[in-house]
């Protein structure tokens, strides 16, 4: 009896070590991947022969404050020293030197060796103070080297301390927490597509218990810290320091006096200028003018959506006499949008698809609310986002509201969630007025109850179709009104009217241009290169469009670079389930309103990285739709290991693709690079191995 006790005891053990033995490896792994491959130059450097440090260097452009002293003043802000009559084997060096400037510091080495007789240039490096693993650099001269120039670029009467140069020093092991800890996360997610260990229905299924609902809740508060921290990442953004990002917080200002003009009179220039909306006439003959504002008839205007003003701006202001930042708006309405995204998911996954594994659904609601696009609105939190967020949160709200309202069996709250659905959806226009174009989602959503049970907007449930109704007619009374105080014209929202770099009331539809805006919205590739952060933003330009074309860098269009849109390809596989759900014309609706949106934004405006914010919503419901069907096709079929595999791959290459984003040098003036050096050459340094 005893024996086989212990039998039973033994057996346990074994079984708990081979459950957690996977768990193990992976830790290790990282653990050896962290010590070994990261720390890789740090191993390298234990074993060079030779370690010198330069007594015998030359300092030109620097005045020594006292002779020996080491200390510099640099009046031209070129610092450049320079070491002699090396002769030999060179591969890392160090600098010990310090400047008084707590800024980063680029600087550029350039040497000869054995095989180049002349000075050759390496790439320019950044000096980070604080960081000390930028203070040491690899070299890969060929052969011996010849001798070492080093010049350091710094502010015009900084001062440098010239301690020493070294070089074959011995660089410092540096283990990184953040990095283990993500390089877990990854190895194990795929160890959970790949290898994990089939779990029993009960525990894997969407149940939509409240533990199911308790665990979505607290993902989805994490991504809000997440999304508060990338609301910082370029600190430029948080002061803003632009006069024309001001917007939004004059329109508090103008409406608290009771007008909706801005309280600036235009120059005489503008008043009489012979086309006051050609800013590059305005700019050649000096004529001042408030770029991006709306000019309308003697007065500046905001042409940005009125909502997010009635919402935060106007309300911040009334109560505390202070300004909201254009940062906190777009941050909290970015926090709307996660909160509504994992609630539509889930009315989605509970009326449609309760087949499908939940963490399945807890995956594409973090890939969804993380996707690259919307990673490149937070980061860059400004006034023009502003509006962009709003819409997409109310978007994704308005839908929540409608799907859960058609199937509430109460009357009174299937009413309430039709009215607040409704006016959601509505407010859209009053953010974004093209993005209003995802209520035709409506369409497929309500035809059998439109067009089959004849119970909406007919003699049965009239209140239902009033509560659907009502709230669009309300929204469009008040914007109306608000149109036409400004530009005496209820359907004028007064974007034309901006003083941007084109003239916008000029502008037409040419086949040409939205072709090319399809394109570049839609199709064009990404560019990857070598180079942190790997991600290339590109000028656009085009030689066959003979136009003038309005158009800044992007990251790539939105099907090539969002590889979870790579699920529509698949579409067809899950087309049977999605008609049988009632679902396909949706999917297919939100693919033509992205296209179209599309076309209407390069139209309307131009190709900017930013506008692809508007149309990804409808792509990205269609592949949520696709891969649910999949997702409970695959749970029938037994093909489950085969689905989590290419999701736990597009994970990877969106995570890829949103660092790239964030971190990206596309837009000269809002980058991290320029605005956080400190953080972007932090991370630059975890890249080097």
């Amino acid at each position: 009896m005893i024996r086989k006790t212990g039998t039973i005891q033994a057996g346990a053990g074994n079984e708990r070590w081979k459950k957690y033995r996977p768990i193990l490896w992976i830790i290790l792994g990282v653990l050896a991947a962290e010590l070994f491959i990261f720390n890789f130059s740090a191993w390298k450097s234990l074993f060079y022969k030779e370690r010198m440090v330069f007594e015998q260097i030359d300092v030109e452009g620097g005045m020594e404050t006292a002779e020996g002293s080491g200390e510099y003043v640099v009046p031209e802000g070129t610092l450049v020293l320079h070491v002699a009559g090396v002769d030999r084997e060179i591969h890392n060096l160090f600098f010990a030197v310090d400047f008084s400037e707590e800024e980063g510091i680029p600087y550029t080495v350039t040497l000869t060796d054995e095989g180049n007789y002349y000075p050759y240039s390496l790439p320019e490096r950044m000096l980070m103070p604080g960081i000390r693993k930028s203070y040491y650099t690899n070299i890969y001269p060929s052969g011996k080297t010849g001798e070492i120039t080093v010049t350091f670029t710094v502010p015009a009467g900084s001062v440098a301390t010239v301690n020493a140069v070294c070089a074959n020093a011995r660089i410092p092991f540096v283990f990184h927490i953040g990095r283990a800890v993500l390089l877990f996360g990854v190895v194990l997610l795929l160890y959970r597509a790949l290898w994990g260990e089939k779990r029993q229905e009960e525990a894997d299924a969407f149940l939509g218990t409240w533990r199911q609902a308790l665990a979505a809740g607290a993902v989805a508060l994490v991504l809000v810290g997440v999304a508060w921290k990338l609301a910082h990442v370029n600190p430029i953004c948080v002061v803003s320091p632009w006069p024309h990002h001001k917007q939004y917080q004059e329109l508090a200002e103008a409406l608290a006096e009771g007008h909706c003009y801005l309280d600036y009179e235009p120059s005489e220039g503008l008043l009489n200028a012979p086309n006051p909306y050609d800013t590059i006439y305005l700019q050649a003959n000096g004529i001042d003018y408030r770029a991006d504002y709306a000019y309308f008839e003697g007065k500046y205007y905001v042409y940005f959506g009125v909502v997010p003003e009635l919402l935060l701006y106007l309300p911040c202001y009334l109560l505390t006499g202070r300004h909201l930042p254009n940062y906190i708006a777009v941050f909290l309405f970015y926090s709307g949008f996660i909160l509504a995204v994992f609630a539509l998911f889930w009315e989605m996954a509970k009326r449609w698809f309760s087949r499908i594994p939940f963490f399945l659904y807890l995956l594409v609601s973090i890939l969804t609310v993380c996707a690259g696009n919307y990673l490149f609105v937070i980061a860059r939190p400004d006034l023009y986002d502003t509006p962009i967020m709003a819409a997409n949160m109310f978007t994704a709200a308005g839908l929540w509201l409608w799907i859960r309202g058609k199937y509430t069996l109460s009357v009174k709250g299937r009413r309430i969630c039709y009215i607040l659905g409704s006016l959601c959806m509505a407010l859209v226009a009053g953010c974004r007025p093209q993005m209003l174009l995802f209520s035709c989602l409506a369409i497929p959503l309500f035809w059998e109850e439109v067009m089959e049970k004849r119970v909406l907007f007919g003699k049965k449930n009239l209140w239902d179709t009033i509560c659907l109704c009502v709230p669009y007619m309300l929204v469009a009374a008040g914007i109306m009104y608000y149109n036409a105080a400004r530009f005496g014209s209820p359907f004028d929202f007064g974007a034309a009217y901006s003083l941007t770099s084109n003239d916008m009331t000029k502008r037409g539809f040419h086949l040409s241009q939205a072709l090319l805006g399809i394109w570049h919205y839609i199709f064009r590739p990404p560019v990857v290169g070598s180079d942190f952060p790997y991600l290339e933003g590109v000028q656009i330009a085009s030689a066959s469009y003979m136009g003038k074309l309005n158009a800044e860098y992007t990251y790539g269009g939105l099907l090539a670079s969002n590889a979870f849109l790579w699920i529509l390809l698949w579409m067809g596989k899950g087309k049977e389930l999605l008609k049988k759900r009632r679902l396909y014309g949706a999917a297919l609706t939100g693919i033509a309103v992205s296209a179209v949106l599309a076309v209407v934004d390069v139209t309307g405006a131009g190709i900017l990285q930013r506008y692809m914010v508007d149309m990804v919503w409808g792509a990205w419901l269609a592949a949520v739709l696709v891969c649910f069907a999949l997702g409970e096709k695959a749970r029938k079929e037994g093909t489950m290991r085969r689905l989590m595999v290419c999701l736990a791959v597009v994970c990877m290459l969106q995570a890829l693709y949103g660092f790239g984003v964030v971190f990206g040098n596309g837009d000269l003036s809002v980058n991290v690079r320029t605005s956080n050096p400190g953080l972007y050459y932090w991370l630059e340094g975890l890249m080097r191995f």
